[in-house]
């Protein structure tokens, strides 16, 4: 065959394998293409969960779940998670997460953290890309943030305070008293430590802070009560109520007050009806008389007694027993010695 005759021959198949090559390369385009159009991806529910970090700011769980109804596989999946002021309608926060590919007829969930102020409401918007594109977009709003509690909060109750008189000072023409304040502090959850407390004096009529004292709450332990106590000095003949502020983490958590009334040991001025005579009455009774007792509370923390517990021997039908048995035995005794005299 001569040269002509083998181009004339080989031309055909060069078009057949040419055609072959373009059909493979078209469905290998085809179906790249037809995989990003074919995907149906659509928002199919929104999850959302809050938590407060503190005092101020809360952790918002965004759930989104993505459905492709479609046969194909998905692009490259990202939710944008936008948060706005529900009243002034100002952005806030935005955060981005990546989900990834999502294959046919599957289902797919992303979480979105945000950390926002626990004041006010907010709305939230939640846009799906595909491949960097938008592709679905949602929106929702949330409230009520600001009543969060933060989980490490501790559980404890004041349940009672009491007041003593440990002592009176005359300073010039001013007498002071020194009130001694003890708290009972129930701990209603887990062991917690850190905690401190605030005690104020403050007085009745003026409501000016008299003195006001921080102490160390040192350990609670878990389902415990534990007495606290510390010292102020007052004014003596005048009024006060003590207020008690439990802090933790620089929040208060628990509040409670109690009176303490002083104006009974300060001399009174009455007018005498018939005359409009003035005069001064002094009190029946004196600070003094108040003053706890040297050696009745010792200076070991004021512990709650502790009752006794019963010895072993202690249960009543073990403790007749043995004497029922001697009377008996006396008894017999005694009979035996008036039957020998008869």
């Amino acid at each position: 065959m001569n040269l002509r005759g083998r181009q004339q021959a080989i031309a055909p198949v060069a078009v057949v394998l040419s055609f072959l090559v373009l059909i493979a390369l078209v469905a290998t385009i085809g179906g790249g293409l037809e995989s990003y159009e074919w995907s149906e991806v659509t928002i199919a529910d929104i999850d959302i969960s809050a938590e407060a970090l503190d005092i101020a700011e809360a952790s918002l769980n965004v759930t989104t779940y993505l459905d492709n109804g479609g046969d194909a596989k998905s692009g490259e999946i990202e939710v944008l998670v936008k948060a706005y002021d529900a009243d002034t309608n100002l952005l806030v926060t935005s955060t981005k997460t990546k989900v990834g590919e999502i294959c046919g007829r599957e289902t797919k969930s992303g979480s979105t953290y945000l950390k926002l102020p626990k004041e006010g409401g907010y709305r939230l918007q939640i846009v799906v890309f595909e491949d960097d594109k938008g592709i679905q977009r949602a929106e929702t709003e949330i409230y009520g943030l600001a009543r969060l509690e933060p989980p490490s909060t501790a559980k404890i109750a004041i349940r009672e305070i009491d007041f003593f008189v440990d002592s009176v000072e005359v300073e010039g023409e001013k007498e002071y008293a020194i009130i001694n304040t003890t708290l009972y502090v129930d701990n209603l959850g887990e062991d917690v430590s850190d905690l401190d407390v605030l005690i104020k004096a403050r007085d009745n009529e003026t409501r000016l802070i008299a003195d006001r004292r921080w102490e160390a709450l040192g350990v609670l332990k878990e389902g415990t009560t534990s007495l606290h106590y510390t010292e102020l000095k007052v004014l003596n003949g005048r009024d006060y109520i003590f207020e008690v502020q439990v802090w933790q983490s620089e929040r208060v958590i628990k509040e409670s007050s109690g009176m303490v009334l002083l104006s009974p040991f300060a001399n009174k001025t009455v007018v005498l009806g018939a005359k409009d005579k003035t005069v001064e009455i002094s009190p029946e009774i004196k600070i003094s008389d108040f003053i706890r007792p040297p050696g009745r509370y010792e200076e070991e923390g004021y512990k709650a007694p502790r009752p006794t517990p019963m010895p072993a021997t202690a249960a009543p039908g073990f403790e007749v027993l043995p004497a029922a048995f001697a009377l008996l035995i006396a008894f017999v005794l005694l009979l035996k010695k008036r039957r020998g005299g008869i």
